[in-house]
């Protein structure tokens, strides 16, 4: 249980379902209560579909390439901590002129969800994973499709209990956590290339 929730935990930070609720909110204002619902599933079904297609592939891309998984890690986690820096300091910005039929693979999916940190994350952590535990990974990505489409599909009305501070304040604490586990996947990566 452990295991999988230093997976599960990581990789929702990642994709910042919360951190995007704001942009899903102003997306989809003008749709009707079914099309919010078929967009947050069908986003959060293409966002982990990616980040699974990422995790299952990232052996051949290793060696296509010939790279080792200390320089993934500190590669990977200098990547986080530059996505943690841009989410503490700036925020989601909103695209203009958008098509709003149109914003369910791109800007939702790719790269608000899917984007290089969970990317990354997901090929290094299922690449150290040894024989059965190699399918903990698609299990978390699973959990995190269920619980992220859950989160954007009442977001609407947290939105208005809860109001913009309380969501982008809850954005700026998953990035501090998204730094310090950038932290550890650099120190980890010069760990294991030194020792």
């Amino acid at each position: 249980m452990n295991e999988l929730l230093s997976i599960v935990i990581p990789l929702f930070i990642l994709m910042d379902f919360i951190g995007t609720v704001p942009l899903f909110i102003s997306l989809t204002s003008g749709f009707t209560k079914q099309e919010r619902r078929r967009t947050a599933f069908v986003s959060s079904l293409i966002a982990c579909s990616i980040v699974l297609a990422f995790a299952l592939l990232g052996r051949q891309i290793m060696t296509y390439f010939d790279l080792s998984i200390p320089a993934l890690k500190v590669g990977g986690g200098l990547l986080l901590m530059g996505v943690a820096f841009e989410r503490i300091f700036a925020g989601p910005s909103l695209p203009e002129n958008i098509d709003k039929f149109q914003i369910t693979v791109s800007p939702l999916a790719i790269p608000m969800l899917a984007g290089p940190g969970s990317m990354s994350f997901a090929m290094i952590t299922f690449i150290e994973l040894h024989g059965p535990q190699k399918v903990l990974v698609p299990f978390a990505i699973l959990l995190v499709f269920i619980t992220g489409s859950l989160i954007f599909n009442i977001s609407s009305g947290l939105h208005k209990i809860l109001g913009d501070d309380f969501v982008r304040g809850l954005e700026k604490v998953m990035a501090v956590l998204l730094a310090i586990i950038a932290s550890e996947m650099i120190l980890d990566g010069v760990k294991r290339y030194f020792f």
